[in-house]
């Protein structure tokens, strides 16, 4: 009659705890909700479009001056309120930059658009020396936070918030 009591005894105490797979399936049941979550949320920086537009600004003019030097054909950047692209002098003809990614309009994130004397549309020529033709530095603003950029004609960059 002492043998049943041990395999009792045994029995409840395999029974007692939870086993390491089940401790892995919780924690990978969290890590999938924790993950749904962080995702659903998006990225944190939604509201500097201004500024993402300004570095795709500066990093399309820095090519586009490269461009200018390689090929030794001037360049010249065009833009509306809204939108901007590059052309290039080719033939004695201004023709869309034969860079594709220069020389189709990119339009900016809704609700950006350029914010200075400038804002309604202008161009800007650099020759292929990387002087601009009229020989002053660009100075485009993009929305209302104080972003932008500066274009000397051989070297683009962001204007920080706070004019410099």
């Amino acid at each position: 009659m002492g043998l049943p009591v041990v395999r009792r005894a045994q029995a409840r105490q395999s029974q007692a705890g939870v086993t390491l797979v089940e401790v892995l399936v919780v924690l990978v049941l969290i890590g999938v909700m924790a993950g749904v979550v962080g995702l659903s949320l998006g990225p944190t920086d939604r509201g500097n479009a201004a500024g993402r537009e300004a570095q795709l600004l500066t990093t399309r003019l820095n090519r586009a001056a490269d461009e200018a030097v390689l090929t030794g054909d001037p360049m010249a950047m065009v833009w509306t309120e809204t939108a901007y692209k590059f052309l290039s002098l080719q033939g004695g003809v201004w023709v869309a930059h034969p860079v594709v990614i220069l020389g189709t309009a990119h339009e900016l994130e809704d609700g950006i658009q350029f914010s200075d004397d400038l804002a309604t549309g202008g161009q800007f020529v650099v020759l292929a020396s990387l002087h601009p033709v009229n020989g002053a530095t660009l100075e485009l603003g993009l929305g209302d936070q104080g972003s932008g950029v500066i274009f000397d004609g051989a070297t683009a960059r962001i204007m920080s918030p706070n004019g410099s």
